[in-house]
């Protein structure tokens, strides 16, 4: 965290606080020191003001939190000039993946109730597979497989509890120490999977073309 006695530069003091200054500072702060760092307190101290300036504009640390979500989700590029539906599908969860990355607290916040951006995404979506013919209920059924890949696997390599590949293969040893042959052995070999480097695969972009696979299946099916 920065330190408490740190020196707000005299320009920051001259520039105005609004909620959008407010969000972002916030956003910044939470990239920086993680989301449970941020306080209204901290925040107003970084900014340069006194922490009751900032309940002008925001009524509480929810409802600031609220708004990072939707300001961070804002990133997201929704291009509508691909070819095809699954391409803007693919581009568009490509970026929502990486802003997922970006802002790492942004995943464990993803369930709060959505505000314009956050809509916007999702409209985006569902307005692709819609107007690619898509049936209604393959086209929500397909709307929840995709919207959950994303942030579940961003989730998931959030919290891996490894940096790099040593430690990964720190792990997998340990894994093959605990896991006994004769009880386990389909499990032993997928930590074997891991160690030998084989999965070159197993990223965010292969598995989302296994669910777009799918969908097109489905479609093709169904039309």
């Amino acid at each position: 965290m920065p330190p408490k006695d740190a020196v707000i530069p005299r320009t920051a003091r001259k520039t105005p606080l609004n909620r959008a200054r407010i969000v972002n500072a916030a956003i910044a702060f939470a990239d920086e020191h993680g989301l449970q760092a941020l306080s209204m307190r901290s925040l107003a101290r970084n900014l340069g003001f006194g922490v009751m300036s900032l309940y002008n504009h925001v009524a509480d640390k929810d409802d600031l939190i609220d708004a990072m979500v939707d300001a961070a989700t804002g990133e997201i590029d929704i291009d509508t000039t691909c070819e095809s539906w699954r391409e803007t599908l693919r581009t568009c969860l490509i970026s929502a993946y990486k802003v997922m990355l970006r802002h790492r607290w942004l995943p464990k916040e993803w369930s709060r109730f959505p505000g314009p951006a956050k809509n916007h995404y999702h409209e985006a979506i569902l307005r692709t597979m819609r107007q690619a013919d898509f049936p209604e209920p393959l086209a929500c059924q397909g709307f929840h497989a995709l919207t959950m890949h994303v942030v579940g696997f961003a989730l998931q390599v959030l919290e891996m509890p490894f940096s790099n590949q040593e430690e990964l293969a720190a792990l997998g040893r340990q894994a093959l120490d605990d896991l006994d042959e004769q009880a386990y052995p389909y499990l032993r070999e997928h930590v074997h999977f891991h160690l030998s480097g084989q999965d070159e695969r197993n990223d965010f972009k292969y598995m989302l073309d296994l669910i777009l696979d799918g969908l097109e299946r489905e479609l093709t099916e169904l039309t």
